[in-house]
């Protein structure tokens, strides 16, 4: 029972309340929506904390995150979701660009997405790899840091480049 309990409680955080919901509309579309889907979810309250385990796959407009452990953290006064972090085996699909890396982590207040541990970034024949990639959606940078070794990328001068851009 307390397991249904658990479920229930993070649907309702997850699905908002008819309220919410208006507001969500008003200021939003359905690409502003999280989807999880684990082979196990654990969800802690008072930490204001929901642990994803297993196969877990995320989805927000049309990014796509795959791993083995997401942790998704909201705030317990408005129940509003304000950070992801994905870990083990992470793999992040954009656009027309892959990434992968050991952890993930997602700000959506900030609009940042960082990307940590053995980063690679493919874009058809481009590359781009480090082992910290920042990307700030509010002001159009992207960061990558070598962090003790080196930045690679690998692009094509002839052709139009898309590595390192980030469309909202």
């Amino acid at each position: 029972m307390r397991k249904y309990l658990r479920i229930i409680l993070l649907i309702s955080l997850l699905m908002p309340g008819a309220t919410v919901a208006g507001e969500l509309m008003a200021s939003g579309s359905e690409a502003d929506m999280i989807e999880v889907e684990a082979d196990m979810l654990d969800v802690n309250t008072d930490k204001g904390e929901a642990i994803f385990q297993g196969d877990v796959k995320a989805r927000r407009g049309d990014m796509v995150i795959t791993s083995k452990i997401l942790r998704l953290y909201y705030d317990n006064a408005t129940h509003k979701v304000n950070e992801l972090i994905a870990e083990d085996e992470v793999v992040l699909s954009w656009q027309d660009k892959k990434g992968l890396c050991n952890k993930a982590v997602y700000l959506l207040d900030e609009q940042k997405i960082m990307l940590l541990g053995n980063v690679n970034i493919t874009r058809g024949n481009e590359m781009l790899s480090g082992q910290k990639v920042t990307f700030d959606m509010a002001t159009d940078r992207q960061i990558v840091e070598g962090q003790g070794g080196r930045v690679k990328i690998r692009i094509n001068p002839t052709e139009e480049s898309g590595i390192l851009q980030w469309e909202k």
